[in-house]
């Protein structure tokens, strides 16, 4: 198990290292390019020889440059002005493809808007799955409800990206801490009422003094470091939600799920139960801050996890009160 983590942690930190470079340089590569993160732009007169993948990045590639590969563009938006010599993968984002831009390939795309400018060329199909601009229309004449549902594209994307990112996040939590994990859901389970009351004073505490340490000028690094700790504690107690309800699909269908896929599943369902919340303005947000007290708590009682808030002292508090009341009783009858 100690080896598992290992080798996980080798894994999760050269792609964060990754994220966090310049841009790649505009040369010629045998193996393909990576960019995450980053505005890369391919300049004119230069080539790829090699599979590209953008992901979450400002991609232009101009007038004279060449791509020989196929492009996977991810949570990304992308200007093509160049020639392309492979099939083109959009997820999410946006492209723009000028009047100079030659596709030699498909360009095929999910939950991505296209927009092709009189020129381009295109010498394969275009392949949309489930675009948000296909279902406008329906989300268009609900505008008078939500007024923000005119723009299906920034619902979808937004919420789509923002949930990936969050099962990605729980599941790595999941996996590489699970003990602390466990005790957050047991804290909440244990304690559910006290729990919510937590997290709930915490909420209202947490953004004034934050405010307060801001406008101080001596104090401002701990007013960032205290905002840093809260919000790494709420998505902490999120995710402790997450496996407790995943633990509660476990067991009403008798499956036998790890801690990961539990938390996987019961993820799923509060990004689902979250999104649609998020939609009903103010009133929405609202009920999704109050739900996030339970984590928030949990993980305030326990300590981040370090251990397991069972009640005991309550308990251990209310048995020594009846024994005093007993033994108080006794000595009245012996006199």
């Amino acid at each position: 198990m100690g080896k598992n983590k290992t080798l996980a942690l080798l894994i999760l930190i050269p792609l964060l290292l990754i994220g966090c470079t310049t841009a790649p340089s505009q040369t010629d590569s045998d193996n393909g390019t990576l960019v995450i993160g980053e505005v890369y732009t391919l300049e004119s007169g230069k080539t790829i020889h090699g599979n590209l993948a953008i992901i979450g990045s400002s991609f232009t590639m101009e007038e004279g440059s060449q791509v020989i590969g196929d492009i996977s563009l991810i949570g990304s938006t992308a200007q093509i002005n160049g020639q392309v010599n492979g099939d083109i993968f959009a997820f999410a984002g946006s492209s723009t493809l000028e009047s100079s831009a030659v596709i030699d390939g498909d360009f095929n795309q999910i939950f991505h808007k296209i927009h092709q400018n009189e020129g381009s060329q295109i010498t394969g199909t275009i392949s949309t799955y489930s675009s948000p601009q296909a279902i406008q229309p329906a989300w268009s004449s609900f505008s008078f409800l939500i007024p923000f549902f005119s723009n299906p594209e920034k619902i979808l994307t937004s919420r789509l990206v923002l949930s990936a990112v969050f099962l990605l996040i729980a599941c790595l939590v999941a996996y590489l801490l699970p003990k602390p994990t466990h005790n957050v859901m047991r804290s909440i389970q244990n304690q559910p009422g006290v729990s919510w009351g937590v997290g709930f004073l915490m909420l209202l505490a947490v953004p004034i003094i934050t405010l307060i340490l801001a406008i101080t000028i001596c104090l401002s690094p701990f007013a960032l470091v205290l905002l840093v700790v809260f919000l790494v504690a709420s998505l902490f107690g999120w995710i402790a939600l997450a496996a407790l309800l995943g633990e509660l699909m476990n067991r009403w269908f008798y499956l036998k799920m790890s801690l990961v896929l539990q938390t996987l599943v019961g993820g799923l369902l509060i990004a689902l139960l979250v999104s649609l919340l998020t939609l009903i303005p103010v009133v929405g947000w609202i009920a999704v801050m109050l739900l996030g007290c339970y984590g928030l708590g949990g993980v305030t009682s326990s300590r981040f996890g370090k251990f397991e808030d069972k009640g005991d002292r309550k308990r251990k508090k209310n048995a020594i009160s009846k024994e005093i009341s007993s033994e108080n009783g006794k000595a009245t009858q012996e006199e």
